[in-house]
């Protein structure tokens, strides 16, 4: 069993059990929400013994309802886990059974206005309070944003390789990362959730006007477009101004960028607050027009599945655009290269962070925070090149490859191989989502349970029959595209400043099948840290371990129909998607 990667120190539904009809489209209406306790202690639950027969009810050795014998009665329970029911009858006899209570996850416009104020105010709280401050006020299972920011960089930015995307583990550590700040919030509220955001239904419902989403309202997450401001600071609604922790001077985390921020350390921007841009370089929004759609996730859902392909799909094409349109990328020195790039634009940043890998591109070390950003860029230093023409640093560092095998789409356009290397050392300034820093960034979090839950799905139409899913562990790579380089970059050898990694073609740690994942004491049972393996089976469908469950997996009101329509046959029947028409 493999070592976990250095790590922050720690401080469904289920498959009914009878015959299904394999047309998955005939399901009942929209779900409502469950009825809701007159404490407003969350859903309460109707329990009635099969036979009808009236009995006095007694949960965890408290009598119900005043001990009155009914048929039935309704709990709201006051915690998630196991509860202890039992009736009493009349003749005298006990019949004892276990009820397992969980969080349930909903979609964040089904939240009642209540419900939508209790999220929201512990997500705030989460990101308002530091570590001590909220252990102190609310126990420990409290973990700021910073400390959740931490996390994800320490895998996601570490020189070496990215631990948590790309690759195998990228599902299990977001349902990870995403659970604890589950458990942060209900620290702070019991009665609210890590509830999930489906950006199919603004595709549908909204198309390019996406921005429009209720998501983007100054009462929610503050709106997606920063115009208002000469620096791309969320500056209107709730997380106007969130701040980004000096990390360094706090002694909070080694790994910061130049300014001492808790960002990715390419990342040179020094403004200390969430940041959001509307452009990636001269393209707005990467030159998507609306958010993933139900056909694309659709278009998954097919009689013969292979794991590896959904996580690959998940990584990037189901989510990806969302953090590149929220995040943007700015600070380029060339303004106007549009048409060269084409549909490259995100790759210069991509292409940039792997060139940082390999040692080509250099960031300082520390930067004054009274230094202009123009001081602190990152570059390609000469001791670094060694010689090297533009035109053969391209070709060994790989990035040619990752532009077709060379640079006559640039040249083309009167765009050297200078230039091209100048960029590309220079890195530009991104918004939080579109870097490893993306939690820095509360739309984060429901973004990542839509995926979650299309996994479950999937899953669930696995144990079914309806498809045939093969759950070998691995991942699907994408040729030619800049984060997913296969790469592993070993700095210990590198000696001096200006010292090479050795780097190779293997898997990344924290991705491999037995590599432990960073999560501890997600639930009270937990005694140890899992392996990929072990965590994906133990987070399926259905699954005991499992703390909440979604909704509704089959209701995708994104959808034609709301749902994602299954044939007899069980493909995809595309005359009756017209979710991207």
């Amino acid at each position: 069993m493999a070592g976990a990667y250095e790590r922050v120190p720690s401080s469904a539904e289920e498959p009914p059990r009878s015959a299904r009809r394999r047309r998955l489209g005939a399901s009942p209406p929209p779900p409502r929400s469950p009825p809701r306790s007159a404490s407003g202690r969350g859903p309460v639950t109707n329990i009635s013994l099969s036979s009808g027969e009236p009995c006095r009810w007694v949960v965890n050795g408290n009598a119900a309802d005043g001990g009155a014998a009914a048929p039935w009665f309704e709990h709201a329970f006051d915690y998630v886990g196991t509860h202890e029911i039992t009736a009493v009858l009349a003749g005298g006899e006990n019949a004892t059974f276990d009820v397992v209570s969980r969080v349930v996850r909903r979609e964040l416009r089904e939240l009642s206005d209540g419900e939508r104020a209790k999220y929201f105010g512990a997500l705030f709280t989460v990101y308002a309070l530091s570590d001590d401050e909220g252990r102190a006020k609310y126990g420990g299972d409290f973990v700021s944003a910073a400390w959740l920011v931490r996390e994800h960089l320490y895998g996601a930015a570490d020189k070496a390789c990215d631990h948590w995307h790309d690759d195998a583990g990228i599902m299990n550590h977001h349902v990870g990362i995403t659970w604890q700040l589950e458990n942060s919030l209900r620290a702070v509220d019991a009665e609210t959730a890590a509830h999930y955001w489906d950006y199919t239904i603004d595709a549908r419902k909204l198309d390019d006007n996406w921005r429009a989403s209720p998501v983007f309202d100054p009462t929610w997450f503050s709106p997606a477009t920063t115009k208002t401001n000469n620096e791309s600071i969320v500056d209107k609604g709730r997380f106007a101004f969130t701040p980004v922790l000096d990390a360094r001077n706090a002694g909070y985390s080694n790994q910061t960028n130049p300014y001492g921020l808790l960002r990715s350390p390419w990342n040179v921007n020094k403004v200390p607050y969430l940041l959001r841009y509307d452009y990636v370089l001269s393209d707005e929004y990467d030159g998507y027009t609306t958010f993933p759609k139900c056909s694309q996730f659709q278009a998954y859902l097919t009689t013969s599945q292979w794991i590896g392909t959904l996580f690959s799909a998940l990584n990037g094409e189901l989510h990806g655009p969302v953090h590149i349109m929220v995040g943007g990328l700015w600070g380029m020195n060339e303004k106007e290269w549009v048409a060269p790039l084409a549909e490259n634009e995100d790759w210069f940043l991509l292409a940039s962070k792997y060139m940082w890998r390999q040692g080509y591109v250099r960031c300082p070390e520390t930067c004054s925070m009274d230094a202009p950003v123009a001081d602190c860029f990152c570059e390609c230093p000469s001791d670094v090149l060694a010689g090297m023409s533009s035109t053969e640093a391209l070709n060994r560092t790989g990035v040619l490859g990752l532009f077709g095998g060379d640079a006559s789409t640039f040249n083309s356009y009167g765009i050297s191989d200078d230039q091209l290397l100048s960029e590309l050392c220079h890195v530009g300034l991104p918004g939080e989502m579109f870097t490893s820093a993306a939690p820095q960034d509360p739309i984060f979090w429901p973004l990542h349970g839509n995926a979650e839950r299309f996994l479950q799905y999937i899953r669930l139409v696995a144990a079914t029959g309806v498809i045939d899913l093969n759950e070998t562990w691995g991942y699907e790579h994408v040729s030619d595209v800049a984060s997913d380089t296969g790469v592993v970059c070993n700095w210990d050898n590198a000696t001096g400043t200006m010292g090479m990694p050795h780097c190779t073609r293997e898997t990344c740690p924290g991705h491999r099948s037995d590599d432990l994942l960073p999560f501890n004491k997600l639930t009270p049972v937990q005694d140890r840290l899992y392996t990929n393996v072990e965590f994906y089976d133990k987070t399926g469908p259905g699954s005991p371990l499992l703390t909440y469950v979604y909704n509704s997996l089959s209701y995708w009101p994104g959808c034609t129909d709301d749902m994602m329509i299954v044939t007899d046959d069980g493909d995809i029947d595309d005359s009756m998607d017209d979710a991207s028409r």
